[in-house]
């Protein structure tokens, strides 16, 4: 058996609203193994945000426990948290969380900077990264001279930027259009061959869900349906 990179065992999590109790995550047990491509499924509420959050050291349960990479998080301070999510796991976001003032070489970059990684290194990783995803030619850009689909790339270079485990995509595509979703899986899979990563998406599209090796499908705040 390989490496286990995420393990989820009993994951609740409850929200407090004033005197009012919340159930989000109802006992969730997960595992998934180094170099996996996961898509976890599900409609909106079903509890898939959360739970990536709690996968991506975002967010704590409120009992049960996760072990990442080895590490056992679940109850660790805050700081000692940060430190492992910066070493370990990459994200992209649907809305490309980019900096508009930095260029896309600082955009990528930055990740590294909160490691101290030195200047020299730095600069040359992400030029390294955004030749490879096809954006060798807009290091000097800033975020808003690029179009969607460019964005994006630049969001996935900026994510491997620290050489992660573990890759978390939250609804990748979901501004893209079809081309740009085309083209943005196959960069995902590319990069994934490459370099050996674990994937996880979260996305409620049924298309990149079942193009996935692996389909977790979450409802209600429980795992409904684990296809491999």
């Amino acid at each position: 058996m390989g490496e286990i990179i995420v393990d989820l065992q009993g994951i609740v999590k409850t929200y407090q609203t004033g005197e009012v109790s919340v159930p989000v995550l109802k006992g969730i047990d997960l595992r998934i193994d180094a170099g996996e491509h996961v898509a976890i499924m599900g409609k909106s509420g079903a509890g898939k945000s959360t739970l990536m959050n709690i996968v991506g050291c975002l967010d704590r349960p409120t009992a049960g426990d996760y072990v990442l990479a080895g590490h056992p998080v679940s109850r660790l301070e805050d700081d000692e948290l940060s430190g492992i999510r910066g070493k370990t796991i990459g994200f992209v976001f649907q809305s490309f969380h980019l900096l508009g003032s930095m260029t896309v070489m600082e955009n990528v970059a930055l990740p590294m900077e909160y490691q101290n990684v030195p200047t020299a290194q730095r600069h040359a990783r992400a030029t390294e990264l955004l030749e490879r995803v096809g954006l060798g030619h807009r290091l000097g850009h800033r975020p808003n001279q690029l179009s969607g689909g460019e964005r994006q790339r630049v969001a996935i270079a900026r994510s491997l930027s620290n050489r992660p485990k573990l890759l978390l995509a939250d609804e990748p595509t979901g501004n893209l259009d079809s081309a740009g979703t085309r083209k943005i899986l196959a960069l995902f899979a590319e990069l994934q061959a490459e370099s050996g990563f674990t994937m996880i998406v979260v996305t409620h599209d049924p298309a990149i869900g079942n193009a996935a090796p692996r389909l977790v499908r979450v409802a209600d705040g429980l795992i409904v349906e684990d296809r491999r």
